[in-house]
């Protein structure tokens, strides 16, 4: 059975990667054949789904949504812009600004959030917005693999280790920050 669950496991991947249109299908296939196989038990279905990572996730992306449709990217493009003597200090600006809310939401979504804020700084002054998105993506990916909750393999590997924000920062009861 371990190598008909590998040999699922590898095919999925490998059609998701190969047909990205259908990736959810591909996905609920791939669920289906566990339970037809008998890989999962049918009363197990719902304890193996990690119900805290998917609707962390979901409400993450309701929020990136309702951010954009709020035209505040463009908001905060403009006040960027006015408040800093350059290109090179909005990028900075923009860098820290998805550091700091990396922290706190998942890479993907600090990514999806202030990539449009970026793209529409470029916009008005226009310059290329390669340097400017992957300043965002390296300063929330740095912060956000020090938090539970900034990076999807943190939130996974937490979870399972049946830790809260605050025991990610601490180690054998101590402080991981204190001297």
């Amino acid at each position: 059975m371990k190598g008909i669950a590998i040999g699922i496991f590898v095919l999925t991947y490998v059609l998701l990667l190969a047909l990205p249109k259908v990736r959810a299908y591909v996905a609920l296939g791939a669920a289906a054949l566990f339970v037809v196989l008998g890989i999962l038990p049918l009363s197990e279905i719902f304890s193996a789904i990690d119900w805290n990572v998917l609707l962390m996730i979901g409400g993450t992306m309701g929020v990136v949504a309702l951010f954009i449709e709020s035209r505040m990217p463009s908001l905060l493009a403009d006040l960027i812009i006015a408040k800093t003597p350059n290109v090179k200090w909005a990028i900075v600006a923009l860098s820290l600004f998805s550091g700091v809310i990396s922290a706190f939401v998942d890479n993907v979504a600090t990514v999806l959030m202030v990539a449009p804020v970026a793209l529409t700084i470029s916009n008005k002054l226009d310059i290329s917005p390669v340097p400017s998105v992957i300043a965002i993506a390296v300063a929330s990916n740095l912060q956000g693999a020090a938090t539970l909750v900034g990076d999807t393999t943190s939130i996974l590997l937490g979870g399972y280790a049946h830790m809260d924000f605050l025991d990610f920062f601490s180690l054998k009861g101590g402080w991981v920050c204190s001297g």
